[in-house]
């Protein structure tokens, strides 16, 4: 595992982002180091190389450094701290302690230490795919952790929107990140390997292929959209043929590290 750093004008953010951010699918963390200057960094296995992304900014890439880092999330988060992080160059995550979000930029306020708070791979691609639906609908987050999905389903205009978890320290995370956020969004303390499923036209999974096999048993015909991630390059397969069988396809995929995420949609348009 690596970690890419680079910095660039404040001022050229939006331009340097435009050319880099489809090279680093994993996101962009940010953080302000200097009047008018910014740092981006992203973490991967297969990071592009030096030549190729300063080929991609339309500005001087300063300080441009790749350094080997902990394979595991926790870990690098302990070492570099939470930072914000763009997504598809059009939403910020970040957690309170974080500056805010430029002007005009939308943003999630995350909160707490449980999974799901923005700095794995998976939910950053997962909230990547959801930035690519029109929001119709209801929506529902199995294994929400600390809600930052389920938190911004509500927000991009979903509605009713839920979320369910095993763990009753993530609910109460997720209560309270919905609350920071103003966010129309109700947690439950469930177990999904045996809890009633509650359906709805978009469906959220950030979970391991069991819980994928669970909720492919469960569907209902409303469902339009489902986005999954939380399983690896070896899965992958397994995870599309259960929902294929249902008469969901896969329309867009993202890879990081050996992480997959998917978003599948209705064969009948």
């Amino acid at each position: 595992m690596q970690r890419v750093s680079f910095r660039i004008p404040a001022d050229s953010r939006e331009d340097v982002l435009d050319g880099v951010l489809p090279m680093l699918p994993s996101g962009i963390v940010e953080r302000h180091v200097a009047e008018g200057v910014t740092e981006l960094a992203s973490f991967g296995a297969a990071l592009p190389a030096e030549q190729a992304l300063r080929a991609a900014s339309p500005v001087e890439l300063e300080a441009l450094a790749y350094e080997d880092v902990p394979a595991d999330w926790r870990e690098r988060r302990r070492r570099f701290g939470g930072g914000a992080v763009m997504i598809a160059g059009r939403l910020m995550v970040r957690s309170p302690d974080d500056p805010p979000a430029p002007e005009g930029v939308p943003e999630l306020v995350i909160g707490g230490g449980g999974f799901g708070s923005g700095s794995h791979p998976t939910t950053q691609m997962c909230l990547a795919l959801l930035l690519g639906i029109e929001p119709e609908g209801g929506a529902v987050d199995y294994g929400c952790g600390s809600g930052t999905l389920a938190i911004a389903a509500a927000k991009l205009g979903w509605s009713p929107v839920s979320g369910l978890d095993r763990e009753a320290d993530a609910i109460e995370e997720a209560k309270a990140n919905a609350a920071r956020n103003g966010a129309q969004a109700a947690f439950a303390h469930a177990d999904i390997a045996t809890a009633d499923m509650p359906m709805a036209e978009l469906l959220l999974a950030n979970a391991p292929p069991p819980v994928q096999a669970r909720i492919v048993s469960e569907l209902g015909p409303q469902v339009r959209h489902v986005i999954v991630s939380g399983f690896v390059e070896g899965e992958m397969e397994e995870v599309r043929a259960g929902y294929e069988a249902v008469g969901l396809v896969p329309v867009q995929g993202m890879a990081a590290d050996s992480w997959i995420a998917m978003r599948l949609g209705r064969g009948d348009g």
